[in-house]
């Protein structure tokens, strides 16, 4: 039985005169990627890196975001990628489901539908719909690329969280490439979804070689530790506790590299203490040698929800790639990463147990600290590659003649299963 949606399909709201034809054709005419992403496109940094991955398999990728005014409508961001902002739904609105579906979706959709699509992509939960809307009209790929656990964000809760549910398990089953950010994640739709098997696609980070001294910058006493807490300074981040821990502790120092809503709290104890210290962001491409600045980064995320708890954040990638230790509150991936360090480096409750971290920890155990062996990014770009490949080609192989569709609800092969003719291939 199929099963049906509590909202209407997205294709009864678009133009059936609209007829899919041809996509690729074996790299002559490879036409357009498309990942789809409901925001202004401001801080795109991972979809960038990952259209740039993509982008040897078309002819353009676009980056497709909300268009309010601030941001040039089409931008350039390599020869062959492009952030494309559409007009329509307020980032200031409800994103979620209805609302992006018929005011930005709709529009997304009137430009893509007649040109030659190839791929696309949901960046999230809500885009499915749309995503598979569009895939199903031009005989392109349909790719999901979930940046969380979707379904079990902070906001996910009563009937919101009942009909993320819905949406996701209606939709994952017919991708034809599946991604996640971390191996916990990927490991927990594996469990959910029995068949599907997600790329991972980890975020590491890269960057310049050197170190910037920060010890010398602002002046940190020889012999005192420094603490790092670097990007946004947001909710969510236990900033409040950080700051309470460290005007307890005078003889360790920290220093927040970032901006963010908490900027004024963290001004307010940097001129009060000695040893709290603020600095603006620097550029993502020296993130790497001011994180070897530091002798220990803060990766304390609050446990929010499953979501938070099986993130990979960015600063605890950043660390482990620099050959800092971070201290870290109780994330799957933390614990998977620093195995038998963990005991070190993971406080359980770091609202109980920060302030008596930082006066444990010495420099005795800042260099006995091995960092772990993260993924590169390449890597799993290239595993990414690989799985909208088998896609296409299976795609190649299935595309219907033009003025026909493919056939609803058809069961896609699992992103992480080839097809009987490919070897197999091997996320804050």
């Amino acid at each position: 039985m199929r099963m049906r949606l509590p909202f209407p399909s997205p294709a009864s709201l678009f133009p059936s005169s609209v007829v899919p034809h041809p996509t690729y054709n074996g790299g002559v005419d490879r036409a357009l990627n498309l990942l789809l992403y409901p925001s202004n496109l401001a801080s795109p940094g991972r979809l960038v890196k990952i259209a740039r991955s993509l982008s040897p398999l078309f002819s353009q990728t676009h980056v497709v975001g909300i268009d309010q005014g601030e941001l040039p409508a089409d931008e350039a961001v390599a020869p062959t990628v492009h952030l494309t902002r559409i007009r329509g739904a307020a980032l200031g609105a409800p994103l979620g489901g209805p609302r992006v579906v018929v005011a930005w979706g709709a529009r997304v959709y009137r430009r893509f539908a007649r040109q030659r699509v190839a791929a696309v992509s949901a960046q999230n939960l809500f885009l499915l719909p749309l995503a598979h809307a569009l895939a199903r009209r031009t005989g392109a790929v349909f790719a999901y690329n979930a940046h969380e656990l979707e379904t079990e964000t902070v906001g996910s809760a009563g009937l919101r969280q009942r009909l993320q549910r819905v949406i996701e398990r209606h939709y994952i089953r017919r991708a034809d490439v599946v991604s996640v950010v971390n191996e916990s994640i990927a490991q927990w739709y594996r469990e959910a979804y029995p068949g599907v098997d997600p790329v991972v696609v980890t975020n590491a980070p890269t960057g310049a070689e050197g170190v910037i001294d920060l010890r010398t910058q602002l002046g940190i006493p020889e012999g005192a530790l420094l603490y790092l807490h670097s990007g946004y300074l947001a909710p969510g981040r236990n900033i409040p506790l950080i700051l309470r821990a460290f005007e307890q502790v005078s003889d360790a120092h920290i220093v927040f590299v970032g901006t963010g809503a908490l900027l004024p709290e963290v001004e307010r104890a940097a001129a009060a203490h000695p040893n709290i210290h603020r600095l603006p962001p620097v550029e993502p491409d020296q993130v790497l040698a001011m994180t070897r600045g530091a002798d220990v980064a803060l990766c304390l995320i609050e446990s929010g929800c499953l979501s938070h708890r099986m993130s990979t954040p960015n600063k605890m990638m950043e660390a482990f790639a620099a050959g800092v230790p971070a201290l870290c509150s109780p994330l799957s991936e933390a614990h998977r990463y620093l195995g038998d360090q963990a005991h070190t480096w993971v406080l359980e409750d770091p609202e109980r147990d920060l302030a008596g971290a930082l006066e444990r920890i010495t420099r005795e155990d800042i260099e006995a600290f091995t960092a772990p062996t993260i993924p590169t990014w390449e890597e799993g770009a290239a595993r990414l590659r690989e799985a909208y490949e088998r896609a296409i080609t299976r795609s190649t192989t299935s595309t219907p003649p033009s003025g026909a569709r493919r056939p609803r609800g058809r069961r896609r092969a699992p992103s992480g299963t080839p097809s009987p003719a490919c070897p197999p291939a091997e996320w804050p």
